[in-house]
């Protein structure tokens, strides 16, 4: 790309030509917010282009909000995902049923026990001395925890906050919040690339990753910040590829490929995503292998991969644990024998209403341990603006292929029923007529994915356009809401 500058310009930010030749019509340039313009200017018909920078502000002051205001240990299932992170800063990849860790961390969750799912308990200035009185012994003990068997590649970040909290002397709690923090910046850096790359689906994705529930998975320790962050950078890819009209290079296949592994690995049934594949022309011309078997290839292996890793995991399961509020022992492999002889259990649980309630909230917004719930208003509006983000899809004029519709399509309703199903395994008590353990954070990057492959039923660029700015302008109702939810939550007596 060449620079030009002119007396009283200053240097072009984009030259006209290579632009024309990465985009083949003028809507789209416009949509990019660079045609007939020596130089990219802030204006309703540039929003669009600016929404990675809009996201990275936002996300950045909510995250760093979040993972310092939210007490210790206070987002879903952090304490167990922090020892899974101290196991991997170990280099222990992989371990059934729990394993060694130090018995500090136990120590500095004790001053925080009561506040989950006790609405009426804040946090006092006793918890907090407490808490950040505890420093790392070195001393390990044998703990039961079912996160011991999971990947580790979604622990990266909170594993290298714990080696240099430690390094530095933090105590426990301070090496929790640096943890948040990395895990919280790498999720950030991801999603942001993400939105960059993204073409169909960026309204969608955009609002998503700025519901409350996505913003405190990302300032927590919990593996979902990275498995949402990557999986949008999957769609991304996909999304740019359909977009500029031509199949991956094998580059870019393998980089699809893998971030699908880690995904799929993180949550087995986000491997249905690997049916994208599947999409004429989607891969590169090989002269040395036919079109099914690089499908095969691309499929199977991680499918093979992600298989191997949970049937390992699930074997070698020994104890039986409870749940707190599952009445009964959780067990995988009694269960599976259970689903087997008794399948209608657990369709019938699906014709339960108020669990595709309980669902939606979950994918909102329901802080803490799921149990900070925000006012009824907050939902009904974000549920609106994200349909608007849908509507805002169907404008969108890029290049459309119903192909990937239909294989994205068939995708997320597998992985929907892969996830209710696993879930009913790992997390809910043998024979149990109710589903406890399955949640809305697991199906937003099924939203997500639904948003990249829209069809565009209504191409217009000026609704597209003024959509955007209503989802943005929206943003201010979380930047107020969310903040007094959380203090009246844990601060205010």
């Amino acid at each position: 790309m060449t620079a030009h500058t002119q007396p009283g310009e200053g240097i072009a930010l984009v030259d006209q030509s290579f632009v024309q030749d990465q985009v083949a019509d003028k809507d789209a340039l416009v949509r990019f917010g660079i045609a007939n313009a020596p130089s990219v200017r802030f204006s309703l018909a540039s929003l669009p282009s600016f929404l990675p920078l809009i996201f990275m502000f936002l996300a950045t002051s909510t995250v760093v909000f979040l993972s310092v205001c939210t007490p210790p240990f206070q987002t879903p299932d952090e304490d167990v995902h922090f020892k899974r992170a101290y196991q991997v800063s170990n280099g222990i990849l992989f371990h059934a049923d729990g394993g060694e860790v130090d018995e500090a961390i136990d120590e500095a969750i004790s001053p925080y026990s009561q506040l989950p799912h006790n609405t009426e308990v804040k946090l006092t200035a006793a918890n907090e001395d407490a808490g950040a009185r505890v420093k790392w012994t070195g001393k390990k003990v044998y703990r039961v925890f079912a996160t011991s068997s999971y990947a580790p590649t979604g622990y990266i970040p909170q594993a290298l906050g714990i080696v240099l909290g430690r390094l530095m002397n933090l105590s426990v709690v301070s090496t929790l919040l640096l943890s948040r923090l990395l895990n919280g910046a790498f999720a950030i850096s991801i999603s942001t690339l993400a939105l960059c790359w993204c073409g169909r689906g960026r309204l969608v994705m955009f609002t998503i990753l700025l519901m409350p529930m996505t913003m405190s998975l990302f300032g927590s320790c919990n593996q979902d910040a990275s498995t949402i962050s990557l999986a949008c950078l999957a769609f991304a890819i996909l999304s740019r590829q359909i977009e500029e009209d031509r199949p991956f290079s094998l580059r870019m296949s393998v980089a699809f490929a893998l971030t699908l592994l880690v995904i799929s690995i993180a949550r087995p049934p986000y491997a249905a995503f690997l049916l994208a594949f599947l999409i004429p022309g989607i891969l590169p011309q090989s002269s040395r292998l036919p079109g099914w078997l690089s499908k095969l290839l691309f499929i199977g292996l991680p499918f093979v991969l992600t298989s191997a890793w949970w049937f390992a995991a699930i074997l070698s399961t020994k104890a039986k644990y409870q749940l707190p509020g599952i009445y009964g022992t959780v067990d995988p492999k009694a269960q599976l024998l259970f689903v087997f002889h008794h399948p209608g259990v657990l369709l019938a649980t699906l014709g339960k209403s108020q669990i595709y309630v309980t669902l939606l909230a979950g994918i909102i917004a329901n802080l803490g341990w799921l149990d900070t719930k925000m006012p009824f208003y907050y939902y009904m509006v974000m549920i609106l603006i994200l349909l608007v983000a849908m509507t805002g899809e169907i404008a969108y004029r890029g290049r459309f292929r119903r192909s990937a519709m239909v294989s994205m399509f068939l995708a997320t309703p597998i992985a929907a029923a892969g996830i209710i199903f696993s879930a009913y395994l790992l997390w809910d008590a043998v024979g149990s007529e109710i589903l406890l353990g399955v949640q809305g954070r697991y199906f937003i990057p099924l939203v997500i994915a639904v948003g990249v492959v829209l069809p565009p039923l209504h191409r217009s660029d000026r609704l597209y356009r003024w959509l955007t700015a209503v989802i943005v302008c929206s943003q201010v109702i979380t930047f107020i809401q969310l903040p007094w939810t959380l203090i009246k939550r844990y601060y205010l007596r």
